[in-house]
């Protein structure tokens, strides 16, 4: 029984002096981590617009829903037809929203205790989503719209109809910079750069040109034809992060 306890004894004293050996090695010999050089960088470009985006619709009001829907068909169906004539083909347009709702009589000023607002009507809303290249001709396609019976024009911008073609002009504009930017901090401190450690994409966005709504809505009320519409550029942005190690 004694031999075995001094056995087990030594064996534990064993191991704690190989534990200590080991970290007095780590001590004598650290790992050191290489230095690194962390930066961020961004590039914007800017392509023409290519495609013309935006709502048209028609809301009517009636006492009764099959009134208020045989109206907006009508003005609608007028609508399209007019947007045929001025250029439009069927593949550019697609019903985009459409709804009826019942309508209530108003809060009155000063209600009885049992007042309850009652329907008073109905109201219905269709709009038709356009997207075409056919960008110079979107003050046409508003004022015939406009002049059918549409009294609601929203959502116009002019966008790329296919973003992800500049998406990579856009990345190698900022990956460019965070290569010129890192060398630019390397000289200034007297270091050198070694190998690139990682490279992490952040974002890319693409930033359509919207029209403002009351420009639109100034021109309709006013009843002339609308003036001309410039497309203007899309603005695209790219942001990547960039590890450079630093060698010693």
């Amino acid at each position: 029984m004694l031999q075995k306890y001094l056995s087990r004894s030594v064996l534990l004293l064993a191991l704690t002096l190989s534990i200590a050996c080991q970290a007095k090695e780590k001590c004598r010999h650290p790992v050191i981590e290489a230095s690194k050089l962390s930066l961020t960088a961004q590039a914007t470009i800017h392509k023409p617009a290519d495609e013309l985006q935006m709502k048209i619709g028609v809301v009517t009001i009636a006492d009764d829903a099959e009134t208020a829907l045989s109206e907006n068909s009508n003005k609608m169906q007028a609508v399209i037809d007019s947007l045929l004539a001025s250029g439009l083909t069927r593949e550019e347009y697609e019903t985009g929203h459409f709804s009826i709702h019942p309508t209530y009589t108003p809060y009155p000023q000063n209600p009885p205790a049992d007042w309850k607002a009652t329907i008073n009507g109905y109201e219905v809303s269709n709009a038709l989503t356009i997207h075409t290249d056919k960008m110079d001709m979107a003050g046409k396609f508003i004022d015939a719209s406009n002049k059918a019976g549409a009294n609601s024009v929203s959502n116009i911008s002019f966008s790329l109809h296919d973003p992800r073609i500049y998406w990579k002009d856009a990345l190698a504009a900022a990956t460019t910079n965070a290569m010129e930017d890192a060398q630019a901090i390397a000289l200034t401190a007297g270091v050198q750069l070694g190998r690139v450690i990682s490279i992490n994409l952040n974002h890319t966005t693409v930033a359509a040109h919207h029209l403002d709504g009351n420009y639109v809505a100034k021109a309709m009320m006013a009843g002339g034809a609308m003036p001309s519409i410039e497309p203007g550029d899309v603005k695209i942005d790219a942001s990547i992060s960039i590890v450079y190690e630093i060698k010693n």
